[in-house]
């Protein structure tokens, strides 16, 4: 079974959309990251994005690059992150989807590294920069090991294009709600509204979530009422543990809870 879009038809079924947190994998250390890991959890997310950091986040706007960089610091490794994964997914019902870039997937092996996730309990992986011509081998291999491949669209794909993203993309799609990097904005794009009508009039079957740029509840819930499955927020949850620091942990479930209490709101 495909835990991740079981979960998205199981919220379906009683009109709710799934607030789906990002943290960088080992910030701003490793024991702080899993605690804010299993805080998002307690708070109600039942999918998480985990990203695994990278010294050249080309996808990544100020906040996450800066995260991405303490993490390093810190000591943080694919490997490392990866048992995060796995000490969170094994003691808690919540799905693991693993964001990184080709460089760490092609430097540990394709074939090695979805065996590495698969075994530490991933449910998905996201890789940015994968180009959709290339994609074939990499989904064949992490469909051999359980993972779904989850693929991105941009406000400036195509109609063909994204038709075909949508159809071979597994788990749900991550629609990019503005062209640029990833950042907290004060209002949702045009480009996030258009480019969700255009994905739900092409397949209106195939979930889709949300991201960059999103920064509040309440415009989680405006991407709710428009037929987005799932919402991502990456920098504003960064945003918080850095403004509390001495228990980032507590500050990031408030956040979380906000925001998925005020989308389970509209399945009442």
């Amino acid at each position: 079974m495909n835990w991740i879009e079981e979960r998205f038809r199981r919220a379906r079924r009683i009109g709710r959309s799934l607030f789906i947190p990002y943290i960088t994998g080992g910030y701003p250390d490793m024991k702080t990251c899993r605690r804010i890991l299993e805080a998002m959890v307690e708070a109600g997310a039942e999918i998480i994005e985990l990203g695994i950091p990278f010294s050249d986040p080309i996808a990544d706007g100020v906040t996450i690059q800066d995260a991405t960089y303490k993490a390093l610091q810190a000591g943080a490794t694919p490997r490392k992150v990866l048992e995060l994964a796995k000490e969170v997914s094994s003691g808690y019902d919540v799905s693991i989807v693993i964001l990184t870039y080709l460089n760490p997937v092609y430097r540990m092996g394709l074939r090695r590294f979805m065996e590495e996730a698969s075994r530490h309990g991933v449910g998905g992986v996201i890789i940015p920069d994968l180009p959709l011509e290339e994609a074939g081998p990499v989904k064949r291999v992490a469909m051999e090991h359980g993972i779904s491949l989850v693929l991105l669209a941009a406000p400036t794909t195509s109609d063909e294009r994204l038709a075909r993203i949508l159809d071979e993309t597994m788990g749900f799609a991550y629609l990019v709600s503005l062209t640029g990097t990833t950042g907290e904005r004060e209002s949702l794009p045009p480009t996030a509204i258009q480019l969700l009508r255009r994905s739900k009039s092409l397949n209106p079957e195939k979930p889709v979530a949300v991201g960059f740029g999103v920064s509040r509840p309440d415009q989680a819930v405006e991407l709710a009422k428009l037929g987005a499955n799932g919402i991502i927020a990456g920098s504003r949850i960064i945003s918080e543990i850095k403004r509390s620091l001495m228990s980032p942990e507590k500050a990031v479930e408030r956040l979380v809870k906000g925001f998925v209490d005020a989308l389970s709101d509209l399945g009442q």
